[in-house]
């Protein structure tokens, strides 16, 4: 009877211990995860922006500016209450930015501040304006590295705020980076009203894909397109 009873408890481990295994790994790959950021801000579109993030149990990181941080202190502590991230962007987006090797360590520096009198807290997460391929050297960035920031672009570009903003375009694009996109999908997104009004369609469309939608942090490996 003894004997019995292990050949079952065996052939049920064998039967067991596959299918156990397969819904691991099937769980694991339908779990994606892709982190939406949103630049330029904050402005008066962020309390729409938060709220839909909200609605949809998604988080996002706000790369800021310095001036509008001093506009609108309540929207950047809207947007930590809220559990979204926050990241640096720079004084004004101005090209002054890349005015001499120090420059963007500099601004950065100068916005880092405005969110510690904000908030008692700052930020190590940047993202230069127009990305670190436009015009940031590698003296630029080794600066920004020394100090401990670490620069983030994207890869996946739905073109949100390039000319006129057609809604079918911008969902086009976006699909069409995130089947090419090889790593976690970082999308790039500004924060204006254009885009506060896309956004419950981007983010069904992620839901729908099995995204769970994260802020970034200041752990993870950034996309960079300064190589």
């Amino acid at each position: 009877m003894r004997k019995s009873i292990i050949n079952y408890a065996w052939i049920a481990a064998a039967v067991l211990l596959p299918l156990i295994l397969f819904l691991q790994l099937a769980f694991a790959e339908e779990e994606k995860s892709v982190y939406i950021t949103f630049d330029d801000g904050p402005t008066l579109n962020t309390p729409k922006i938060i709220e839909t993030l909200e609605k949809y149990d998604a988080k996002a990181t706000f790369f800021v500016l310095e001036e509008r941080i001093v506009m609108y202190p309540d929207f950047i502590k809207q947007i930590y209450h809220s559990k979204n991230a926050l990241g640096l962007h720079g004084v004004s987006h101005s090209e002054a930015i890349y005015s001499s090797p120090t420059a963007p360590l500099e601004e950065m520096r100068k916005t880092e501040k405005a969110l510690k009198t904000v908030l008692g807290r700052g930020s190590k997460l940047v993202r230069v304006p127009f990305g670190s391929s436009y015009r940031l050297s590698r003296e630029m960035a080794k600066n920004l590295s020394l100090d401990g920031y670490i620069i983030w672009d994207w890869n996946v570009d739905p073109r949100d705020s390039v000319g006129t903003i057609i809604p079918e375009k911008v969902m086009k694009n976006l699909k069409r980076d995130l089947a090419r996109c090889k790593e976690t999908p970082v999308i790039l997104l500004h924060d204006r009203k254009s885009t506060a009004e896309l956004l419950p369609m981007m983010l069904e469309y992620l839901k729908s894909e099995g995204y769970k939608m994260l802020p970034l942090s200041e752990i993870e490996t950034p996309v960079s397109h300064l190589h």
